[in-house]
């Protein structure tokens, strides 16, 4: 089956054209958007795929000496060129074939503003249907994207964040659909608002990210009946990895590939109540100029002087008891500008650093039975300091404190939730809400799997189901370790947006001795690591 991206090249590259479906070219400016399969690059100045209408610029999103956000789309909630408020980002897609896929999904990633706001609902994802090369419209279909924006807002309220920056938090918003008819052979796809209402300041809707991919029938992977709880049709056809992981072949050889990168990362999967794709999208990033190169030293710091792009920032592969997770901890998400020369958090003197790490998840976690929470403060050392865990998009966390003062971190965080330590590492300490999943997450159904602890429990997003999250549940409550147990699951760890201990509470599993790597890791067999360097105030 074929895979077609569009990403949105806010942040000065673009992925080339090397495939169809086509970009039709819009008549406003903006940044280049291009379809790939596979992976190659270009400047996206050399095209115009967008048509903006209304309240919306393409601009800098936000202050540049506070985040490295890029440029990207504004969706303007308190401008009004005529009447209420209201404005569209829209481009096409040429060339779908009627034989093949029909199933897609298109995803933007956002960040809506604390004064963004809206009467009647009226933020949306919009797809329309043509035939004939665009000139014969046969259908629309549009998903409001307000209540899980209202939603997100309630839920991930944290009054410990740092409000220099703002509360908002980078998010996924996503809609999936099948092509109504075989005669289809465009789309143009558009992200909007009407009814604006801004409330202040702070009223925009940033879009940084634009992509639509062609995802398999989900007639081919339905999640079981509850009643029988039997495991999807589409498994006798997967190859197991081991463990809950599976390789999809898709009807050619079944020897799986001796690793998993960018390009088939959309064909491992791990089953829970359904079959999730958890490193697709997620094993790419940039190296931002004024990162320092891996390498580099206090003596002899390299400061990266242009952004690259690199393919390989997550890089999988499998042995009988581990999935081996090599990362270059690159954030594949907008950050804080750091060093935080201006204090705009806490004066953080460190950079970001490209790192070579190699993480083994053992695929059979057992429980340690004699297991131990963290306390209020983790005085009895329940967690180690440093890195207790690696999200999907290869970047580690940390537990919720700074590292020997026992303050909590989460106030020192930027908008994705990460800050880098003294020996220039980016971490998270808290549900890290930039990380991509396989599914938009809308509070409508169980998070999914978004990182793993190094004992080889996985970690989930917030949500336990529809309109519950895991930290509220009286049916299935959380334990002190922010896990509990579900027969599609497992044990598994919740995140808790706004509630101690934000991640893991403590290792409901044995840690696996080839993660005791690097700074801090001071469990009982954990050696200690180098020491940052002098003067910082970033301690973790």
């Amino acid at each position: 089956m074929a895979r077609f991206l569009i990403a949105v090249t806010a942040f000065g590259l673009a992925t080339e054209l090397l495939a169809q479906p086509q970009i039709a070219e819009g008549d406003a400016p903006g940044p280049r958007i291009t379809i790939q399969a596979p992976l190659r690059l270009a400047p996206f100045h050399r095209g115009k795929p967008f048509t903006l209408e209304g309240d919306v610029m393409e601009g800098e999103l936000g202050d540049l000496r506070k985040e490295t956000s890029g440029r990207g789309i504004r969706l303007l909630s308190g401008a009004k060129k005529e009447g209420a408020a209201a404005g569209s980002m829209s481009f096409q897609v040429n060339g779908l074939k009627q034989n093949e896929n029909r199933w897609y999904r298109l995803r933007v990633r956002g960040l809506v503003q604390e004064n963004f706001h809206v009467e009647m609902d009226e933020v949306f994802l919009r797809v329309e249907f043509f035939s004939n090369s665009g000139k014969n419209s046969l259908d629309y279909m549009k998903k409001s994207l307000y209540p899980q924006i209202e939603r997100e807002r309630k839920d991930f309220a944290d009054k410990g964040t740092n409000k220099s920056l703002g509360s908002a938090t980078w998010r996924n918003y996503a809609i999936e659909f099948r092509t109504p008819f075989p005669e289809v052979d465009t789309l143009r796809l558009s992200v909007g608002f009407a009814h604006g209402a801004a409330k202040g300041p702070r009223g925009e809707f940033w879009i940084s990210e634009v992509e639509i991919n062609s995802i398999p029938d989900p007639k081919d992977y339905v999640r079981p009946r509850a009643a029988t709880r039997q495991a999807p049709a589409a498994l006798a056809n997967l190859v197991k990895l081991g463990g809950r992981w599976y390789y999809d072949p898709r009807g050619g050889a079944k020897a799986p590939p001796s690793q998993f990168d960018h390009t088939n990362a959309d064909r491992l999967y791990y089953l829970t109540d359904k079959l999730e794709t958890p490193f697709a999208n997620n094993m790419t990033a940039w190296l931002r100029k004024g990162y320092l190169e891996r390498g580099s030293t206090k003596d002899n710091p390299k400061l990266v002087e242009e952004d690259r792009f690199v393919a390989d920032n997550v890089v999988v592969s499998f042995t009988p008891k581990h999935l081996v997770m090599k990362s270059k901890n690159l954030p594949n998400h907008p950050t804080a500008v750091f060093p935080d020369r201006w204090r705009l958090l806490d004066g953080n003197p460190n950079y970001i650093q490209e790192q070579d790490f190699t993480w083994y998840i053992p695929l059979d976690p057992k429980e340690d039975p004699n297991h131990v929470a963290m306390d209020a403060t983790n005085k009895n050392e329940a967690l180690p300091g440093g890195p207790i865990g690696v999200m999907t998009n290869g970047i580690f966390f940390h537990n919720p404190f700074d590292e020997k003062v026992y303050q909590d971190a989460i106030w020192r965080l930027d908008r994705c939730c990460g800050h880098p330590s003294p020996i220039q590492r980016y971490h998270y300490h808290k549900y890290p809400v930039c990380t991509n999943t396989p599914w938009d997450d809308q509070g409508k159904e169980h998070s999914p799997l978004i990182g793993f602890a190094f004992d080889g429990f996985p970690v989930y997003g917030p949500y336990e189901g529809d309109g519950e999250m895991a930290k509220d549940s009286k049916a299935n409550p959380l334990n002190a370790f922010s896990g509990h147990y579900d027969k599609d699951r497992g044990w598994h760890y919740h995140a808790t947006p706004g509630r101690y201990p934000h991640l893991i509470g403590g290792f409901w599993g044995h840690m696996d001795p080839m993660n005791r790597v690097g700074k801090g890791l001071k469990g009982p067999k954990g050696p200690k690591g180098p020491k940052g360097p002098k003067g910082s105030k970033t301690l973790d």
